[in-house]
């Protein structure tokens, strides 16, 4: 058994400028913490459960928008001789999204800045999912299977798979 952990910080600012567009132009400060605990056994079975606390937002001169976020994250993978692992992970997160006036929330949600902010997702609760599996095929082919979901917010739930046959030279 060997139990380990990790707590993270990360402060960091963003700049983004494209001229003409006003729609594009940011300024971020960001700040988050990220405990996680991981256990392995072997080298066969990791297991992976993490938090996550973030908060991005916008300057004042670009337009004041602020998310907030809080993420659970867990990851689970397994080694299954030589040749097949087998990867699982789900991420939950919850994430508060304003404007400096209530109406322009909205319309900030569905611009570069609100996707930069909001990492994509939406606000309200987000899931994603992912199962990943790789198996060795004789000694120079991988084959990969990858299935990801998502549910964003109030928005439908995606799906997707890719298959991918890779060449080890």
């Amino acid at each position: 058994m060997n139990p380990s952990s990790v707590v993270g910080w990360r402060d960091s600012s963003v700049v983004q400028s494209v001229s003409g567009l006003g729609l594009g132009d940011y300024n971020l400060k960001q700040y988050s913490l990220e405990p996680n605990l991981t256990y392995t056994h072997k080298s066969n079975l990791r297991v992976l459960l993490g938090y996550r606390y973030g908060s991005k937002t916008n300057d004042p001169n670009f337009g004041l928008l602020k998310s907030i976020s809080s993420s659970l994250n867990s990851e689970l993978k397994y080694n299954i001789l030589q040749s097949t692992s087998i990867q699982a992970k789900f991420v939950f997160s919850n994430i508060s999204f304003n404007a400096k006036d209530a109406t322009a929330t909205s319309g900030a949600i569905n611009s570069p800045v609100g996707y930069v902010i909001l990492d994509g997702l939406l606000p309200g609760k987000n899931y994603l999912w992912n199962l990943n599996l790789t198996k060795k095929l004789g000694g120079n082919l991988e084959l990969n299977i990858e299935y990801e979901g998502r549910k964003p917010g109030e928005g439908r739930t995606v799906h997707t798979g890719r298959a991918s046959l890779r060449a080890l030279l």
